[in-house]
């Protein structure tokens, strides 16, 4: 990425073609939504990769808002309680939705609160009560429906 590539705290994967962006505090639980978006697209025999974990490079070129990984933890993903695990890697991909883990949860969100901009850049966005409000389902489950807004939007 050229120079003036922003370096945040946030882990990026692919879902089925679609890039994601997750932010929270440290130990969140950004990591392990992750794994588990990751491996139910591979179940179903989807895109998915893994952009970046812990530290993204995010950069805004021609409207679109494109990660990579810093090249010392490209394709490196922690798993709490087993240590640092590899996943295939994604090197470079635009991002279309943000995922904010909070320690809060809006049982009907108001409808800005699914849209966020980050360089310039309007991207969906996703507010996703942390686990120890909800189950990794139902954090699952909200991350799928802001991908079907997504691709029904697109289409």
């Amino acid at each position: 990425m050229a120079d003036e590539a922003e370096n945040i705290f946030a882990t990026g994967i692919v879902y089925d073609g679609i890039g994601i962006l997750i932010r929270g505090e440290s130990g969140a639980g950004k990591s392990l939504l992750s794994f588990d978006l990751m491996d139910r697209a591979e179940s179903r025999g989807k895109e998915s990769g893994l952009i970046s974990d812990d530290r993204i490079l995010v950069e805004a070129i021609d409207g679109e808002l494109i990660a990579t990984a810093p090249e010392q933890i490209k394709g490196q993903i922690e798993l709490r309680g087993f240590g640092i695990v590899d996943r295939p890697v994604i090197e470079r991909h635009a991002i279309q939705l943000i995922v904010d883990i909070s320690a809060e949860m809006d049982r009907m969100p108001e409808n800005e609160e699914f849209e966020t901009e980050l360089l310039g850049v309007k991207l969906h966005c996703v507010p996703v009560p942390s686990r120890s409000l909800i189950d990794s389902v139902h954090q699952r489950l909200l991350v799928l429906e802001a991908l079907r807004k997504i691709k029904k939007t697109s289409t």
